[in-house]
């Protein structure tokens, strides 16, 4: 199976407001995503989805039509759509994406059994988490809401 990364920008100088936009994103017009990521991009925040199919071209209009720059990137092709000045952010936050470079997770595979307190290793088996720090720990509290975040190719959840 191939998998779409789709980064997209509006140029959001607020962490919040960007993933705000960007679970809603999630939740209208891009439900299929099985990752939902914010980046910082330059001085910043633009959005990425990992998809399982390229979105449509009414979808990446309806983008568009909404101001925002658009990315679509797949093993085999790439398109930028949108304003000049937010392709450039969307392209990054796809590429970052599709490296795992760096950028935080509101949604990830496996995070609705999240509830409560789980094993690590739980965690690391049916979620796409790949690692959690500090090492040796060996239990986590969600409090409902883990937002991990990519760290040399993986997704890495910090508990504090």
């Amino acid at each position: 199976m191939t998998s779409t990364f789709v980064g997209i920008d509006a140029g959001y100088e607020n962490r919040w407001e960007a993933e705000k936009i960007a679970l809603e994103l999630h939740d209208t017009v891009l439900t299929t995503a099985r990752t939902v990521v914010v980046h910082e991009v330059e001085s910043h925040y633009a959005m990425s989805f990992l998809l399982p199919v390229p979105p449509s071209d009414a979808v990446v209009n309806s983008l568009v039509e909404q101001g925002f720059g658009v990315a679509v990137r797949s093993a085999s092709s790439g398109r930028l759509a949108g304003p000049d000045a937010l392709r450039a952010g969307a392209s990054t936050a796809a590429e970052a994406h599709q490296y795992r470079r760096e950028g935080r997770a509101l949604r990830f595979q496996g995070q609705r059994s999240l509830r409560g307190r789980h094993g690590v290793s739980d965690i690391l088996a049916f979620t796409a988490i790949e690692a959690v720090l500090p090492r040796g720990t060996h239990t986590v509290d969600t409090r409902g809401n883990l937002t991990p975040f990519f760290q040399d190719g993986k997704l890495v959840l910090v508990i504090d």
